[in-house]
């Protein structure tokens, strides 16, 4: 599907998982090999059968889904699968500089970055309830027009006051290297 997972390592994010795309290129390639269509509506990329590709003039009604994997979707999967429930995993050895995991539906992710997310979750270390709730408000305020849910998982190993000197670290340095782009005079 497209919810995601972020990992708080030495204060940066780190993406635990890939967004199911249908516009991924591998997963283009297999939706495609499976005699499906993928098609941008509206500035959205789609998982379609032919009919709702315009390719055909069949009965079947035409399905549209903005991933290429999830659970359910059968209209998509039966006759044939071009949307599959298998899931990608990665296995990840936990760091002694872990400090959290944020997981997070795509609403979230449709306005806000990995980093973002990451830094909001940091801001209230300690509190992974509030955590959450900042993180889905934020993306409310920014205009997600998607579903909202966000979960922090603290591993409690890193002192909160260390995880939010990485963190201001992390930030301090992003923010030189944005000043360093804008040096018209180089």
């Amino acid at each position: 599907g497209d919810s995601r997972g972020v990992l708080c390592r030495g204060g940066r994010a780190v993406a635990m998982s890939v967004d199911h795309k249908p516009n991924r290129g591998d997963e283009e390639r297999r939706v495609r090999s499976a005699g499906g269509y993928v098609v941008n509506v509206g500035g959205i990329w789609r998982v379609t059968t032919a009919s709702g590709a315009g390719a055909s003039v069949s009965s079947r009604d035409h399905q549209y889904l903005a991933v290429s994997r999830s659970f359910g979707d059968l209209d998509l999967k039966h006759p044939t699968q071009l949307v599959i429930s298998s899931p990608e995993i990665k296995v990840f050895d936990v760091q002694e500089d872990d400090s959290f995991a944020v997981l997070c539906c795509d609403g979230v992710f449709d306005v806000l970055t990995d980093d973002e997310v990451v830094q909001i979750a940091g801001d209230h270390i300690g509190s992974p309830q509030d955590a959450a709730a900042s993180i889905v408000r934020t993306a409310y305020q920014k205009g997600s027009g998607d579903n909202l849910t966000a979960v922090m998982v603290e591993f409690g190993w890193v002192p909160p006051e260390r995880t939010k000197e990485l963190l201001e670290e992390q930030a301090k340095g992003k923010a030189g290297a944005e000043e360093e782009d804008l040096d018209m005079f180089g």
